[in-house]
């Protein structure tokens, strides 16, 4: 009663709010704003949010929220005047919060709809509304799977299974996994019954087999509302029964050698396991029994030759197999290597005809891998391919053939065939053969002979012109030499000092028992060596006269001989002859560098007139022009100088390369560069007694080589 009575109020409140409007002219309004739709988990509470704004400012006289379904409508609460009244099944879980929201606790599956809320102000006259949805969720049981087959599931049966979900809202969606993997093939469509809530998808395996066995199959429920809502599965792990299936692994592997452990293993997989499993030696369409029980290991200590061959291993769980794939059997081959044999016996030896054939030697050889056959000459190490065979026999086949047999690293085994080749002789060589030799040395013509038996004769001829033969027997120049070799022997005609008439063709003639063979040997005579001896000397000789002529010329260049009508000079330096009619000694002054002091002293000075520089005089002196002064003489040989005084004996200074010094008007010297500054006054120098000064115009048409004398001075 008092719910309706508030509603009567409401509505003559809202009455007179219009006609106050209508009296008074303003302007005025009142904006709602809501939220978005909203779901929310059954029994779970959910704020439908509403905001509102009035213009201008007012009181806000009425919030109403009503509710509206595809079936029912009806109002949830109203707030007059800040109090609430509530409504109906809302009473106790609805309130206004939050200026205008609405607040729903404990939210049931009728709560689902349409929820409108709506603002006024009667003293404006203004109203509005807004709506907002409601989605309840109900989650849904956890899904279950059910399979067709109550128990283990065998091997090549059809199997189903099926995922139910009941009671959710809204249906789930169901995907079948294989472990994490999702599946299609197999997969049904769904069936949904939306009035039990349920639906339901099949997965079927047909047929099941042992690949499935222990396979995880997976069923998600998805609502489609993860944030709210988690998604369920459910798992089923297959077990399927299947019968064995076998194979077999070797140890070290299926080709092992002799005297060598080999281990055999059955793998099996089966569901249940094996209860037997039985090692066999198959031999054609029969098998022998070798080994039974729950081992699944054959040891085979020191595998032999014999025991090669298919071994077999058969497993059973009780299980009836409906394919040969899961017979339960498997075979292995087993190769065991051995040595290699010879098997071969032989006649020997084989005597063959030389120049015949000799027919095929075959070789015989057991073993695992077969062995490879091979023929190799002793002493020759020659290799032929088996069986032994040629189609003409020579000498160099007769001796000894090795038939090898080898395999892998196994020891090889050998067997030894004599061949003796007999027959006529047979002259190793091409005929004619040219041999030549040199006048007056002894030759040697060399015939070396291949026989069985050994040639009982040998002969050596000389043709004429004509062809005749003459026999040469031991004797004169000749001499005939002979060796016994392994398959012969060998003839040697030695000619001592060949000669012209020595030339010619040789015959070389051996003889057997069988038959006979010959070669001829042109000998001719070598140029003497005397002309090539002469040629080699006199090359010899003339390279000598051009290596002594360039040293001469590049002495010459390098002033180390003094040539005619020039001043001579010494190491390095120029020297400058002087004459003294007085002294008969010869001296010269060197040019010393002007860098360095002169080491040579010039003797005491003389008159200009009585001191005469030419070279026609046999008297000169040695120095040195440098700077203003001189130094010591350079090599004394126990004489005085000019002026009785004693002369020392200092080492050579380093030469120099300067140009002679000219004569000044005072009689003296100096450079002619100009570098040497130094004058020589010879004016002081006094004569000497012992010979007489000679008139210079007595001597210019002289010859300077011829007067000059080369005497040993104490400045030399």
């Amino acid at each position: 009663m008092a719910g309706r009575a508030f509603m009567q109020l409401s509505a003559v409140l809202a009455f007179l709010a219009s006609f106050l409007v209508l009296l008074v002219d303003i302007e005025a309004a009142v904006t709602v704003s809501v939220g978005p739709a909203q779901t929310v988990l059954k029994e779970n509470t959910v704020v439908l949010q509403c905001t509102y704004s009035v213009t201008p400012a007012a009181q806000v006289d009425i919030i109403t929220w009503s509710f509206t379904s595809s079936t029912e409508s009806r109002e949830v609460v109203t707030m007059l005047a800040n109090t609430q009244s509530v409504f109906g099944t809302y009473e106790n879980r609805a309130s206004i919060t939050e200026q205008a929201s609405l607040r729903i606790e404990n939210v049931g599956e009728n709560d689902e709809g349409t929820y409108r809320c709506t603002v006024k102000v009667l003293s404006q006259g203004s109203a509005d509304t807004k709506s907002v949805d409601l989605t309840v969720l109900v989650a849904a049981s956890a899904p279950t799977i059910v399979s067709t087959v109550n128990s283990a599931a065998r091997a090549g049966d059809d199997l189903t299974l099926t995922c139910r979900s009941d009671g959710g809202k809204p249906l789930p969606t169901l995907t079948w996994f294989n472990g994490t993997q999702p599946m299609d093939a197999g997969v049904g469509e769904p069936t949904t019954n939306e009035a039990a809530r349920q639906v339901i998808r099949d997965l079927s395996l047909s047929p099941v087999t042992r690949f499935d066995d222990q396979a995880n199959f997976v069923c998600k429920a998805d609502q489609g509302y993860p944030d709210q809502l988690d998604v369920q599965t459910a798992e089923q792990v297959l077990d399927v029964q299947y019968p064995p299936v076998a194979s077999i692994s070797s140890n070290p592997n299926s080709s092992v050698k002799e005297t060598n452990t080999l281990t055999l293993t059955c793998v099996v997989q089966s569901n249940p396991d094996p209860s037997q499993i039985r090692w066999l030696k198959v031999s054609g369409d029969s098998a022998d029994v070798l080994q039974t029980g729950l081992t699944t290991t054959y040891v085979i200590p020191k595998i032999n030759r014999s025991q090669n061959g298919t071994y077999r291993c058969e497993a059973s769980n009780g299980v009836i197999p409906r394919d040969r794939e899961s017979d339960g059997q498997a075979t292995v081959n087993i190769d065991v290597y051995y040595a290699p044999k010879i098997s071969s016996s032989f006649v020997q030896p084989f005597e063959v005809n030389f120049g015949s054939s000799l027919p095929a030697v075959t070789c015989e050889a057991e073993g695992n891998p077969t062995p490879n056959l091979q023929w190799v000459q002793v002493g020759s190490g020659r290799t032929f391919n088996n069986p032994l065979s040629f189609a003409t026999m020579t000498y160099a086949e007769d001796g000894t053939f090795t038939c090898v047999a080898a395999a892998l690293d196994f020891p090889k085994d050998t067997v030894n065939v004599t061949v003796n080749v007999i027959g006529r002789p047979d002259i190793i060589g091409d005929s004619p053969a040219a041999r030549e030799f040199m006048e007056g040395k002894t030759a040697q013509i060399v015939c070396e002979i291949q026989a069985k038996p050994r040639p009982s004769r040998v002969e050596w001829f000389l043709l004429d012109s004509s062809d005749n033969r003459a026999i040469i027997t031991t004797g004169g120049p000749y001499r005939i030499l002979q060796e016994n070799l392994p398959k012969g022997m060998k003839s040697i005609l030695q000619i001592n000092s060949m000669k012209p008439e020595h030339s010619g063709r040789y015959v070389c003639k051996a003889t057997n028992t069988y038959g006979e063979d010959e070669q001829y040997f042109d000998v001719t005579l070598q140029g003497s060596d005397t002309t090539l001896v002469i040629i080699i000397v006199v090359v010899v000789l003339l390279l000598l006269l051009l290596l002594v002529g360039i040293g001469l010329m590049l002495a010459h260049k390098r002033g180390l001989l003094p040539c005619k009508g020039e001043p001579e000079t010494g190491k390095g330096g120029r020297y400058v002859s002087y004459r003294d009619e007085n002294v008969t000694n010869e001296f010269s002054i060197e040019m010393a560098d002007k860098d360095k002091s002169p080491t040579a002293p010039l003797p005491s000075r003389v008159e200009s007139s009585q001191y005469i520089p030419t070279p026609l005089v046999a008297a000169s002196y040695e120095a040195r022009l440098s700077g203003a002064s001189f130094g010591e003489p350079r090599s004394p040989v126990g004489q005085d100088k000019p002026d009785g005084k004693k002369v020392n004996s200092p080492a050579f200074p380093e030469p120099t390369t300067e140009e002679p010094p000219v004569q000044t008007s005072q009689g003296g010297y100096r450079d002619e560069d100009g570098l040497n500054n130094a004058e020589l006054d010879l004016s002081s120098r006094k004569p000497a007694s012992r010979r007489p000064i000679v008139d210079p115009k007595d001597t210019m048409d002289m010859d300077y080589p011829t007067l000059r004398q080369q005497t040993t001075s104490p400045y030399v």
